[in-house]
């Protein structure tokens, strides 16, 4: 007996777990009724969303299970707190808001079942929020539209949940204008009030001094706070590699980091890496840049290669003992959470690449430029390196 998911009409949850893969051994029928079942081979019958979606996962989509029991008790209590999202969406969306304040992913730091069940219920809520309201609820702003563009990006659109315009850029404040006062004669004026116009000049002279150096102060603060601690730095092996279909020059690779699925990444790499040597091999991607379309595909991540000056490549190359999804970093910012998704608008990857270099002793580094201290990239397994390449620049 083959398992059978009787889908609601209105059930677009399932519908997005359901869709997540591009196929799994369960049977689709089309349901009036105004609850989803999941029926298993063995017979038994789980009804409503919150069951069929926890049996899905622990039979067919296990890469969205939880790795643990403490995560599984997370993961169930997310599901159950996100059923109110449809009675209560502001208080579901301040919940999460708060809960993601120093995380990529609602339980751990990894994809599960409980980030596509409150993508899905609350979907509607967001969507409909002007940019004032998103920018109220950053945290939740930042998962939804991550999750949207990795987790979701196929199996939304698939299920009528299509992608959101989300602008992470604060929204411009309009500034008062004063009413124009009433013209008084000038002579009478000065005469009256010589003193007070004299004080007065010099009074506004010096707060615009001193609201000028607020201002470089503020945009100094501003500028230090982009460390590559915001980077999402993680070991990738790579399972497939195929030359990209309408383009020579790039290949297209699926990547093991650490999730549920592989990542599409496309790589321009064909002109300096045979197919052979990236082929079945282990490197480092930065898994947080916003997804784009090269070439009609939408790459998911970026590898790390050193280029020299002679215009040799050679990939970046994680310890010995790493396994896929472990978290790279640079020394001295290890402590950081980096970013769920870059804003494009705010340059952090343009503004931290220039410092990316091999050392003499061909291991990967980021190099402060305000002091010149240089920070060697790791993971726990230890320095991260290339073959013989010096000096070389990391993109």
């Amino acid at each position: 007996m083959v398992a059978t998911l009787a889908l609601s009409p209105n059930d677009i949850t399932t519908k997005l777990v359901y869709n997540y893969l591009d196929s799994i051994n369960v049977s689709l029928q089309e349901s009036s009724a105004e609850n989803s079942t999941l029926t298993l081979e063995d017979g038994k019958i789980l009804t409503g969303t919150t069951s069929v979606v926890n049996g899905l996962t622990e039979t067919f989509i296990t890469g969205l299970a939880a790795k643990n029991e403490t995560n599984a008790a997370e993961v169930q209590k997310w599901l159950k707190l996100t059923e109110e999202a449809d009675k209560n969406p502001s208080k579901v969306a301040k919940e999460l808001n708060e809960h993601l304040t120093t995380r990529t992913y609602i339980v751990e730091n990894y994809l599960t079942v409980a980030d596509l069940v409150a993508f899905a219920r609350i979907y509607n809520s967001v969507e409909k929020l002007s940019s004032n309201e998103r920018f109220e609820l950053p945290n939740l702003t930042r998962w939804f539209d991550f999750i949207q563009n990795t987790a979701a990006s196929k199996s939304g659109p698939k299920s009528g949940l299509n992608t959101v315009k989300i602008d992470l850029e604060a929204p411009k404040v309009e500034k008062k204008v004063e009413p124009k006062k009433s013209k008084v004669d000038k002579t009478t004026k000065d005469q009256s009030k010589g003193n007070e116009v004299t004080e007065g000049k010099k009074a506004d002279k010096k707060a615009a001094k001193k609201a000028d150096k607020k201002e470089k102060e503020t945009s100094t603060a501003t500028s230090s706070i982009i460390s590559p601690s915001l980077l999402d730095l993680r070991v990738g092996h790579i399972v497939k590699v195929d030359k990209h279909p309408d383009a020579d020059s790039l290949y297209v690779e699926q990547i093991d980091v650490g999730e549920a699925e592989p990542r599409t990444v496309v790589s321009g790499l064909v002109n300096h890496i045979p197919l052979d040597q990236m082929q079945n091999r282990d490197v480092v991607l930065v898994c947080n840049l916003k997804p784009a379309s090269m070439r009609g595909i939408k790459s998911y991540a970026m590898v790390l290669a050193a280029t020299s000056a002679e215009g040799k490549v050679e990939l970046v190359d994680p310890p010995p003992g790493s396994k896929p999804g472990d978290r790279a970093y640079f020394e001295g910012y290890e402590e950081g959470t980096p970013e769920p998704v870059l804003n494009p608008k705010k340059k952090i990857w343009e503004t931290l690449q220039p410092g990316l270099i091999t050392t003499n002793k061909k291991e990967a580094s980021w190099v402060n430029n305000e002091d010149k201290s240089v920070h060697l990239l790791r993971t726990e397994k230890g320095i991260c390196t290339v073959p013989t390449v010096i000096n070389a620049t990391i993109k």
